[in-house]
């Protein structure tokens, strides 16, 4: 396992549901929702707690935007330009608080850039995250650790999980495997586009269930 990370993208208040928000009683929520977002949670709770014990890497990402940038627009096209989400310090950019992380974990953010136009956005991607203490990049942490095989979940899958998951295989030639109850998408065509980009790729999917049972039975 000292060559396996677990990453989760995004799992963040405002791509959660604001019904989510109003059930928990927590600000943030519902700024730019995926349906269903919040119950990728015990899955991904599953996933990490299983790995972590048995010595992976875990990390996760954030969309950390900064307040003026054009990648926010009051009519956005949804393509290059979105309503405001996820700005840098506020509660929609903190993670959803049913999310259960072990101590050694690291955190990587991206979109912070103050773009001026929503056509030079790199934030869809985890492959340019930063470590907002060291401003080590995500691929120089998994170089560093020796990662071979990336395990990713969280929101959405027909961007930022499918574009890191992408990203990774592609640039770095890693073993990445989606967990598919451990993410999801917006939009049943776009999240069929991904699905098709990772068999061309040759990104795996499988299920938290299949993933912890083959790590118990590499186990026994």
């Amino acid at each position: 396992m000292n060559q396996t990370a677990i990453g989760l993208i995004d799992v963040q208040r405002g791509f959660m549901p604001a019904e989510e928000g109003q059930r928990l009683e927590t600000h943030g929520f519902g700024e730019l929702p995926v349906p269903e977002g919040e119950q990728v949670i015990p899955a991904l709770n599953r996933l990490v707690g299983a790995y972590a014990a048995a010595g992976a890497g875990v990390f996760t990402t954030q969309d950390w935007h900064p307040h003026v940038t054009a990648h926010f627009s009051d009519q956005p096209n949804f393509t290059t330009t979105w309503p405001k989400h996820c700005v840098d310090g506020t509660p929609g950019a903190e993670l959803h608080p049913g999310l259960v992380l072990p101590g050694r974990h690291i955190r990587f953010i991206k979109g912070f850039e103050p773009l001026e136009r929503g056509e030079d956005d790199l934030s869809y991607s985890g492959y340019y995250a930063e470590d907002p203490t060291t401003g080590h990049s995500l691929p120089d942490w998994l170089t560093a650790r020796d990662i071979k095989t990336v395990i990713l979940g969280g929101l959405a899958l027909d961007y930022c999980v499918g574009e890191t998951a992408l990203d990774l295989r592609q640039k770095l030639g890693l073993e990445v495997i989606v967990a598919l109850d451990g993410t999801r998408g917006i939009a049943e065509d776009s999240n069929a586009s991904m699905l098709a980009r990772f068999e061309e790729a040759g990104v795996l999917l499988s299920t938290t269930e299949a993933l912890v049972n083959q790590l118990e039975a590499q186990a026994a």
